[in-house]
């Protein structure tokens, strides 16, 4: 429920909107290369995303990621560097290394360059999240929780994809 200025109840402050873009030719800026950063890199690879991951040691499932998307997933095999941000030109950066002072140094610089960021380890240092999906035939849902209770979350994208073939073919049928 909405208070008075806008907050949801329980929420601290302003929240997050849940906005879907177009990731057509846009390029994110990965640093980290582990599980977390694979399944991130795969979703925004599957919507169109341009994707640069910079990382000393790569997950094996980005060979994968390269073959199914050839020409939109580029590896650089090294850690960060303190100012490349800004001149990679990158549209928006993702920070999922396992080091927390390098994490909070790619967001630091990220604020500095006006690039949108998610530090994946933190949530207070998140320009922007990654929702749970739940995909059926044309529609895509985005699911958040204003508290960031990732159980929960992934708990209720279950539900709803089960559920949602049901709804759907109801849908269908009035046809």
């Amino acid at each position: 429920m909405a208070k008075s200025d806008g907050r949801i109840e329980g929420q601290a402050g302003p929240g997050y909107f849940p906005m879907f873009l177009n990731l057509e030719r846009k390029k994110f800026l990965v640093f980290g290369a582990g599980q977390v950063a694979a399944r991130r890199v795969g979703v925004l690879l599957r919507f169109g995303a341009q994707a640069v991951v910079v990382a000393p040691r790569v997950h094996a499932q980005f060979r994968q990621l390269s073959g199914q998307y050839p020409g939109r997933l580029q590896i650089i095999r090294r850690p960060y560097r303190a100012g490349e941000i800004a001149a990679a030109r990158a549209d928006y950066v993702v920070a999922a290394t396992d080091h927390a002072l390098v994490n909070d140094a790619i967001v630091e610089e990220c604020r500095s360059a006006a690039v949108p960021v998610n530090n994946a380890a933190d949530r207070t240092q998140c320009d922007y999240y990654f929702p749970a999906l739940v995909e059926q035939g044309h529609l895509v849902m985005g699911i958040n929780r204003t508290d960031g209770d990732h159980k929960k979350t992934a708990k209720i994208s279950a539900m709803l994809r089960e559920k949602l073939q049901d709804m759907l073919k109801n849908i269908d049928d009035d046809k």
